[in-house]
């Protein structure tokens, strides 16, 4: 029997895996998707990086600061120092998931616990385990969808939490949109401008300029379900509120983040029903980004390692 598997590999996934890893325990990972990193994303497009999924890394903590601090420092505001992997944000989740086990392009339908353990069942009906400890750090809808079937009282502790949507497209113009790192309009529509070419190592030229714009939440929320060519068509018409002209339209793509932001958190960095080895944590459960995905699963694992019950 392995020790733990861990659903997710994104920021709070594989730091939980790497705080376990260092102590010894064998942890197995499985993610959904081809690379790991959650929505700290970067997406590449002929000679074009856009971090389509969190712009920067910041925050206040110690342990994330000392973990984010070494990367290249990006001026996009006076209130608080951002940071930036040379490669884009999805950088530091590669870094991270380097040393681990991790399969990729693995979704886990569904969960047992049997006599002998935990059973994960992926898309193929492949069967994976049997583990002594199950952590889930998935969205939190994800989350509750996979455990709706088991006696824990973790369904009723996830209740409130809430989670939104963000539309984002990614575009390259001929001429500058804005002027500056990063706009921050007040729009109905749009949330947020990231220059990505004003980003460390990014410029390619005096003719080549790229963006992330990212929709409000509202926006986002209402137009969850639209044609992906209505909403592009919708972010240009409203990118006209801000900028006359912007030239020659180079390359243009939307992308959903389903579960983007949190709306209702937590307000705890973890739960853990001790009778059942399980665990759930996730960026949903502080409500404070890549960080709070980073100290989430850190502080689940240390619980686990202080308690034993790994």
């Amino acid at each position: 029997m392995s020790d733990l598997a861990i659903i997710g590999a994104g920021i709070c996934g594989l730091r939980c895996a790497e705080v376990l890893r260092h102590a010894g325990i064998t942890v197995e990972l499985f993610d959904k998707s081809r690379g790991v990193g959650g929505r700290l994303a970067t997406r590449r497009h002929e000679q074009w990086r856009f971090d389509h999924g969190a712009p920067s890394l910041h925050g206040e903590t110690a342990q994330w600061c000392e973990k984010i601090h070494s990367y290249h420092d990006w001026d996009c505001d006076n209130n608080a120092r951002h940071y930036l992997p040379e490669l884009g944000v999805n950088q530091l989740a590669k870094e991270l998931a380097e040393p681990l086990n991790i399969q990729r392009g693995c979704q886990i339908q569904s969960i047992e616990r049997r006599a002998r353990g935990w059973s994960l069942i992926d898309q193929h009906g492949g069967e994976h385990g049997p583990y002594a400890k199950l952590v889930i750090t998935a969205p939190c809808p994800q989350t509750q969808a996979l455990i709706k079937t088991l006696d824990t009282p973790i369904i009723k502790a996830l209740a409130d939490v809430h989670m939104t949507p963000a539309w984002v497209m990614m575009l390259v113009t001929a001429l500058p949109i804005i002027t500056t790192q990063e706009l921050r309009p007040t729009h109905d529509v749009i949330r947020r401008v990231s220059a990505e070419h004003s980003k460390p190592e990014r410029a390619l030229g005096p003719e080549d300029y790229h963006y992330v714009v990212e929709a409000a939440v509202a926006w986002s929320q209402k137009h969850e379900e639209d044609n992906p060519t209505d909403v592009q068509a919708a972010l240009m018409a409203s990118l006209q509120d801000i900028t006359t002209d912007m030239g020659q339209l180079l390359h243009c793509a939307v992308h959903r983040w389903r579960y983007a932001h949190t709306g209702r958190a937590l307000g705890r960095p973890y739960l853990f029903d001790s009778d059942l080895g399980l665990a759930v944590a996730g960026d949903w459960c502080l409500g404070i980004g890549a960080e709070g995905a980073y100290l989430s699963g850190e502080a689940l694992a240390k619980m686990l390692l202080k308690s034993g019950r790994h």
